[in-house]
């Protein structure tokens, strides 16, 4: 049957017109100007209608047939929208065909179909970017009237959607469903190239970029690319210098919210992570782990020029340092550069004066810690370090690794002017002034100089006037000669002729 089109509306143009098939049958008479539709009889499908995205209703117009094959195959595409629901509120015989309430509403951006003029009106706004609804609170904008009702939950800080499992609300109710996984344990996402399973789609999303290598955000300052937004987010702040997360206990302040939760824990005096292995406690996780790390003897860290292996990958780096020669910090009070940080720090305070340890049973100070705690055994007599090989026992491991030489017989030390050797640096030191011939001790009353500082010692005792009553007419600086005959040699004896005093055997 050929349909025919009606030459005019008679309707104002913002009325939307009923589908075709579904209105009310008109009765004839004189009286009546001519409908915008025509009126099909029973059992009578009609095409869909093709509406302007303007929003201004004009005559439609029948769609032909290839144009129905095309909008036909584009519904097909859209799996999430169904062509036909059925119609609400009508009773359908059994045996008669049921009710379909067809979406005649057709947009001419995506030919998308919708049930209503409403549905499509609301549609188009995506196409145009239009937000009719606005806060009046802030600057947001909203396409669907729902949407600024669920935003104005967030200035009013109404949680209407409780969990029944704990006590969490939620502003959405797609955030209460979400939540209620953590409770069940479900997780309904799974990654299809490893057996990582996730709460929320956008994390299997995120997740996948790390089996393709993808990093979607780019800094705009430097070549660095990241996963995620945040990331990026807190990249940039190394740029700008901002550290946004400031301590409320001191001056200090943070670029990331994680960092100034684990600075708080060192005002409160909480160590959360304890090892299990022995009672020492640490304020971060990953001290912790570094410590299970000397339970286990593992050094994960090896260097690559020798065969030393390290806990931490900074011990690994600093080592490194040895094997070039680069010695990155410099004292800016002289010429001395250090392997790290620490030591010029350290070296600094020879420089200020500054000795910051002082010993609690006596006056002394020092620079280093170190230098106190050796300090202290002085007062307590205790000495730590014990020989395997006599009973003798040192203060300092450096005088344990000094005296073990005397057992081994090993001399580490040797001039490279003559054969001799030492079993200390300072052996050779003092004997290398034998060959240069330098004398840098000298005697304040006589102006007298010794190569060695026990030699000054003693000539200062001569030379200060003790047993000066032996020495009255010798010079000061010279030793005592012998008389005028030697002294007579020691008397020398065998079982056969023994000295005075002792029996022949």
């Amino acid at each position: 049957m050929a349909l025919m089109q009606a030459s005019s509306m008679a309707a104002p143009p913002k009325k939307m017109m009923a589908p075709l098939g579904h209105g009310p049958q008109q009765r004839d008479g004189p009286d009546r100007a001519p409908q915008g539709h025509m009126i099909i009889p029973s059992g009578m499908s009609c095409p869909p209608l093709l509406i302007r995205k303007d929003g201004e209703f004009q005559a439609p117009r029948l769609l032909d047939e290839k144009e129905m094959r095309a909008n036909e195959d584009m519904q097909q595409k859209k799996k999430n929208r169904k062509s036909v629901t059925p119609c609400k509120g009508t009773g359908a015989d059994e045996n008669g065909p049921s009710s379909k309430v067809q979406k005649n509403f057709i947009c001419d951006h995506c030919y998308g179909a919708f049930r209503s003029g409403y549905h499509l009106k609301r549609h188009i706004l995506i196409h145009t970017g239009e937000k009719p609804y606005a806060c009046a609170v802030c600057d947001m904008r909203f396409i669907q009237r729902y949407h600024l009702e669920r935003h104005s939950l967030i200035h009013t800080g109404v949680k209407p959607y409780a969990c029944s499992m704990c006590d969490m609300r939620f502003f959405q109710r797609y955030h209460l469903a979400r939540h209620t996984l953590t409770h069940t344990g479900v997780k309904p996402y799974a990654c299809s190239m490893c057996d990582m399973r996730f709460f929320q789609r956008y994390h299997l999303a995120r997740h996948s970029l790390t089996h393709t290598g993808v990093k979607p955000y780019a800094c705009t300052m430097c070549d660095m690319r990241f996963i995620q937004r945040y990331q990026l987010e807190r990249h940039s702040l190394t740029h700008t210098g901002v550290k946004p997360y400031a301590c409320t206990m001191c001056d200090k302040r943070f670029f990331q919210r994680y960092h100034l939760a684990r600075h708080s824990l060192t005002h409160m005096g909480v160590k959360p992570y304890a090892c299990t292995m022995c009672d020492k406690r640490f304020f971060q996780r990953y001290h912790l782990a570094r410590h299970n790390l000397t339970h286990m003897g593992v050094k994960p860290f090896a260097c690559t020029m020798c065969d030393m292996r390290f806990v931490q990958r900074y011990h690994l780096a600093r080592h490194s340092l040895t094997h070039t020669g680069v010695k990155p910090y410099a004292c800016t009070m002289c010429d001395k550069r250090f392997f790290q940080r620490y030591h010029l720090t350290r070296h600094s305070l020879t420089h200020m004066g500054v000795k910051p340890f002082a010993c609690p049973m006596c006056d002394m100070r020092f620079v280093q810690r170190y230098h106190l705690a050796r300090h202290s055994l002085t007062h307590t007599g205790v000495k730590p370090y014990a020989c395997s090989m006599c009973d003798m026992r040192f203060i300092q491991r450096n005088h344990l690794e000094r005296h073990s030489l005397t057992h081994t017989g090993e001399k580490p030390f040797a001039c490279d002017m003559c054969d001799m050797r030492f079993i200390q640096r300072y052996h050779l030191e003092r004997h290398k002034r034998v060959h240069s011939g330098e004398k840098p001790y000298q005697c304040e009353r006589c102006q007298q100089n010794f190569s060695r500082t026990d030699r000054l010692l003693r000539h200062r005792r001569l030379c200060q006037g003790r047993g000066v009553a032996k020495v009255e007419n010798q010079p000061c600086c010279e030793p005592r000669p012998y008389g005028q005959e030697p002294p007579p040699a020691p008397p020398t004896w065998s079982p056969l002729h023994p000295p005075p005093g002792r029996l022949a055997v």
